[in-house]
């Protein structure tokens, strides 16, 4: 095993060590879900806005990937 590699290997399995505790002791309090759900819908409406900017492009490549294939 060449030495980048086992670098590598040992670096994530620090990363999986860490992102996965043994034991939790943690609180969260009633707002955390309000805050997830606001978070959830910024999201999905930033989503929107995105489709909505960019959608004569969007439909540009679809066309132009659907005329391709009836060629």
């Amino acid at each position: 095993m060449s030495r980048h590699r086992r670098t590598f290997l040992l670096l994530a399995l620090g990363l999986v060590r860490l992102a996965f505790p043994p034991r939790a002791a943690a609180y969260l309090d009633p707002g955390t879900g309000s805050y997830l759900f606001q978070v959830l819908i910024a999201v999905g409406l930033g989503a929107l806005y995105i489709v909505k900017t960019y959608w004569g492009r969007i439909k540009e490549f679809l066309g132009r990937r659907h005329h391709r294939g009836d060629e």
